[in-house]
C-alpha cells in the first residue's frame, strides 16, 4: 500500500490562533459579567446598610418611648470639672436597644468620654454602626493621646461609626460654657444634637420627612485622617454627628480632602461610599436612599456658605437666616420644625 493511501492521524489539539482567540472570548466574557458581579456585590451591602439604619431609627424610636425624648447628640461638661469636656453619642445611649447591654454597663457616665475610665469601650465595635460599603470602618485606630485626660500607657484603639445623628440644616460647636449657650441651644433645627431632647411631639414637619440618622463616609480618609473622626463612643461634632449643609456627597466640590482647615467640614457631611447616593433613617422608622442629586441651597463657591445665611452677625454665636431664603429639599429633609411640606417625589 502506498504512503498517500494511509489514513492520517487525528490532530491532537488547538493551534496557536485558536487558543489565543478562546482566551480573547473568555477575557470579554469576564469583562461583561465583572460589572454586574460588583453590582449585585454593592447591591448586598447597600441592603445590610440599610438594614443597619433601620436598626437604629427603630432603636431611636423605643428610646424615645421610654425616655420620652429622642436619643441626645451628648452633653458637654463644664471646663471646671475634672475629665472630658465633651461627652457620648447617641449611640451610647441607645446601646442597650442594640443589643449591647453589657457595652452600656462599662460606661462611665460621670467623666466624660475623653477620660481613662472610658478607654475600653472606644475599641469595641459595634457592627450596627459600620457600613459593609465603607471599607475602612472596620479598622480600629490608635487613640489620640491629645483628647484622653490621664490617659495610661498602652496601646489603646478606638472603633468608628459610618453613621451620625442628623443635627439639622447648620451645626453650632455648642457647649455649656458658651456665654449665649442657651440661645445657640434654641438656634438648633435637627432631631439629634448636642444637648437635644426632641420629642416626637416636636417634629411638627412630620416624621416621615424629618431624618434622624444618615451616613458619612470614613473612607474618604487617609489614615491620619481614619485616627481622627468619627469615633463611635464620640459626642464630638465630627464623630457621630453630620448636618444637611452641604450638598450629598458634594462637599468636594468647595473643599480639598488634604485641606486641613476643610477636613472637619468633610467628616461632618452627609456620604457614603454608595454610588449614587446615601441612607437616610427617618423619625417614622422608615429607612431612605438620597440621592446626590437631592435639592440643596445654594452655596456660594468663594465663601463656602449658603446664600442668605450669616453665622455670628448679632454676636450671639448664632445662624440667622435672612427673610425670602430659600431652603433646599435636603435642608427640610434636615429640620424638624422649619414648616416646610416635602413631597417624597423630590428625592
Amino acid at each position: 500500500m502506498s504512503s498517500s493511501a494511509m489514513p492520517r492521524a487525528g490532530r491532537s489539539g488547538f493551534t496557536l490562533i485558536e487558543l489565543l482567540v478562546v482566551i480573547a472570548i473568555i477575557a470579554v466574557l469576564i469583562a461583561l459579567l465583572l460589572p454586574a458581579v460588583q453590582s449585585a456585590r454593592e447591591a448586598a451591602r447597600r441592603a445590610q446598610c440599610t438594614n443597619n439604619m433601620k436598626q437604629l431609627a427603630l432603636g431611636a424610636l423605643n428610646y424615645e418611648s421610654a425616655q420620652q425624648t429622642l436619643p441626645p447628640g451628648g452633653f458637654t461638661r463644664s471646663g471646671a470639672l475634672p475629665g472630658s469636656k465633651w461627652n457620648f453619642s447617641p449611640f451610647v445611649h441607645m446601646l442597650p436597644l442594640l443589643e449591647q447591654q453589657n457595652v452600656f454597663n462599662a460606661v462611665n457616665f460621670s467623666p466624660g468620654v475623653f477620660d481613662a475610665q472610658n478607654v475600653t469601650i472606644a475599641a469595641i465595635g459595634v457592627s450596627t454602626l459600620n457600613c459593609p460599603s465603607d471599607g475602612s470602618i472596620y479598622d480600629t485606630t490608635p487613640l489620640d493621646p491629645t483628647r484622653y485626660t490621664n490617659l495610661p500607657p498602652g496601646d489603646w484603639r478606638e472603633a468608628k461609626s459610618s453613621y451620625g445623628g442628623v443635627v439639622g440644616a447648620w451645626c453650632l460647636l455648642l457647649h455649656v460654657d458658651n456665654a449665649t449657650f442657651a440661645l445657640r441651644l434654641a438656634n438648633m433645627n435637627g432631631a439629634i444634637y448636642a444637648h437635644s431632647s426632641t420629642r416626637l411631639g416636636a417634629i411638627t414637619d412630620g416624621t416621615s420627612n424629618t431624618m434622624l440618622f444618615a451616613e458619612h463616609n470614613h473612607s474618604l480618609f487617609d489614615q491620619a485622617g481614619r485616627a481622627q473622626y468619627h469615633g463611635w463612643s464620640s459626642g464630638y461634632w465630627t464623630d457621630t454627628l453630620l448636618g444637611a449643609y452641604y450638598p450629598v456627597n458634594g462637599t468636594h466640590r468647595f473643599f480639598s480632602i488634604n485641606d486641613p482647615s476643610a477636613r472637619d467640614y468633610i467628616a461632618f457631611n452627609l456620604s457614603s461610599n454608595h454610588p449614587g447616593g446615601a441612607n437616610i433613617g427617618l423619625a417614622d422608622g422608615s429607612v431612605r436612599f438620597l440621592k446626590d442629586s437631592v435639592d440643596c441651597w445654594s452655596i456660594d463657591p468663594t465663601t463656602k456658605t449658603a446664600q442668605g445665611l450669616s453665622f455670628n452677625s448679632d454676636g450671639t454665636g448664632r445662624v440667622l437666616i435672612a427673610p425670602g431664603s430659600r431652603l433646599g429639599v435636603l435642608q427640610a429633609l434636615s429640620t424638624r420644625n422649619f414648616g416646610e411640606v416635602v413631597s417624597a417625589d423630590s428625592y
